[in-house]
């Protein structure tokens, strides 16, 4: 991990300088949800819930930097604290009023840091949080992000491979049944790692996916009081479902659901498991959801 990146310190108070213009769609109208996409993947991942959930709402998708459509600058900012920076601001600039925000995994982590961005900032802007399979602690990291995150053998690997092998090789470890991922998932992923900078992006994100202060920003956790629902697999093969239990303890006004027979993208792999949580969730915001696990 690259312990020379900027901490929560250097980050508390954001600004706007170096900014970059994150790729962005919107569907529907009503009050704004924004999804927050994962490590590897872009606002494509949403692609299997967005119209339901824009039969109510506005949807908003990003890809967030170096991912997607976005901007992949060759610097060293692609910490969850930088890309955190770049929405809270985004929902700034779009005056997203009552905002819901869904974030998985990478971008789960990505989702709690712009939340506690705006509590301290914008305490009325945002309605609600969803956490899916999301980082929040120190943890191990999987085996394929500790091998990118490695000097000299992760741009061994990233620029050796090709891309649908490497894209392969991730989505088993991703889902739970192999036997349900589609081409067309491996295609397009493949091809968001030939776009320029696109390695450089997935190599340095990947040295930077767990601040080496996360511990220590993660007291934040107790003073976040907005609505949260925390949807985990119990399953899951990359981030273990201890960590959604130990952020269901510190969030004051949390959630949790646990989902079976799924891997780390349920959104991907059974939206029609997913769906029903949401939608409740969303439309009614406090009300606890049904049962805890399915």
């Amino acid at each position: 991990m690259d312990k020379n990146i900027p901490g929560w310190a250097q980050y508390r108070n954001p600004d706007k300088v170096n900014e970059l213009q994150l790729a962005s769609s919107s569907v529907g109208e009503g009050n704004p949800v924004l999804l927050i996409h994962g490590f590897g993947a872009s606002s494509y991942s949403w692609r299997h819930i967005i119209a339901t959930l824009a039969q109510k709402y506005r949807v908003i998708t990003i890809d967030l930097k170096g991912f997607g459509e976005s901007p992949k600058p060759r610097d060293d900012l692609y910490s969850v604290y930088e890309q955190a920076r770049l929405v809270r601001n985004f929902i700034l600039e779009n005056d997203l009023q009552n905002v819901r925000i869904i974030g998985h995994s990478y971008g789960g982590g990505v989702a709690l840091v712009t939340s506690i961005y705006l509590a301290a900032s914008h305490p009325n802007l945002q309605n609600s949080l969803v956490l899916i399979d999301s980082i929040a602690y120190p943890q191990d990291l999987p085996d394929f992000v500790e091998v990118l995150a490695t000097p000299v053998l992760g741009p061994l690997l990233i620029y050796t491979i090709p891309n649908a092998i490497q894209v392969k090789s991730l989505l088993k470890k991703v889902y739970f049944n192999d036997a349900l991922i589609p081409q067309s998932a491996i295609d397009h992923y493949a091809g968001n790692l030939d776009k320029p900078n696109a390695k450089y992006a997935t190599l340095t994100t990947a040295r930077q996916m767990l601040p080496i202060d996360l511990q220590q920003f993660s007291n934040n956790y107790s003073s976040l009081t907005i609505p949260t629902l925390i949807i985990w697999s119990k399953d899951d093969e990359i981030v273990p479902l201890e960590i959604g239990e130990r952020l269901h303890a510190d969030l004051p006004n949390s959630r949790m659901v646990v989902i079976k027979d799924v891997g780390h993208a349920v959104q991907e792999e059974k939206p029609s498991l997913l769906l029903p949580h949401l939608q409740q969730f969303l439309d009614t915001g406090t009300r606890r959801p049904a049962p805890d696990s399915e």
